[in-house]
């Protein structure tokens, strides 16, 4: 999903986008200092949210998301913003998240998780079904595929190991070379005589190898 970051303060875009990162899943398309820069960029980067303070230079963040909901209904905004008393005027210009400043990644977190559950789609049966990232269990390398197993049932996606890790690092550990498992599905870890270990996946009938490598940040999860 597609964000583009609006605030005449270079430090508030910068910590903006460190939460964004964290959260995974997103794509930064562009930066705006003032009003009539976001319009301009929306029509040429085509994002799916807009971070958009509303203290700037000429036109501000209200005028702006007036337009908006107009011109581009589809675009989601948010406000992140140091003034608290303008989240009426928010909810007229139908905002879709109302953030005061400094944001906490909890906050950020909150909003996002309403507005975008991502997911991963696969074919069954000839239909394209998806299941939400946060259901997956396990994920490993299958060819040029990837297996995965979710609550309720398996499939093979697309997507790589390096793709799942890259855009869900908050969900994903990976475990083995060819293995993510889900970070907080985690259970338990066992050493074997051999010197290697595996762990239990809660939800998940077999036990999984762990590298010598992930060891010590799979036990950091438990």
């Amino acid at each position: 999903m597609k964000y583009l970051v609006a605030d005449d303060e270079p430090l508030a875009r910068q910590r903006i986008n460190r939460l964004m990162e964290k959260l995974g899943g997103f794509e930064f398309v562009g930066a705006a200092e003032h009003g009539t820069q976001v319009l301009d960029l929306v029509d040429k980067c085509k994002p799916t949210i807009i971070l958009l303070d509303i203290d700037m230079p000429g036109m501000n963040g209200i005028e702006v998301a007036t337009l908006l909901s107009t011109s581009h209904p589809e675009v989601k905004v948010v406000f992140v913003t140091a003034h608290a008393e303008f989240a009426l005027e928010a909810f007229h210009v139908f905002a879709a998240g109302y953030l005061v400043k400094p944001v906490q990644i909890e906050q950020l977190t909150a909003v996002m998780s309403r507005l975008y559950t991502p997911k991963l789609q696969y074919q069954l049966a000839g239909e394209t079904r998806s299941v939400n990232i946060s259901e997956v269990l396990v994920a490993q390398a299958d060819d040029k595929y990837t297996h995965i197993w979710f609550e309720g049932g398996e499939a093979m996606v697309d997507h790589s190991l390096k793709y799942l890790l890259a855009h869900y690092p908050q969900d994903f550990i990976q475990i083995h070379r060819h293995t993510l498992v889900k970070r907080d599905a985690i259970d338990s870890i066992a050493h074997q005589a051999t010197g290697g270990a595996v762990v239990k996946i809660k939800g998940f009938p077999e036990q999984l190898p762990v590298s010598r490598r992930a060891v010590k940040e799979v036990k950091t999860l438990i």
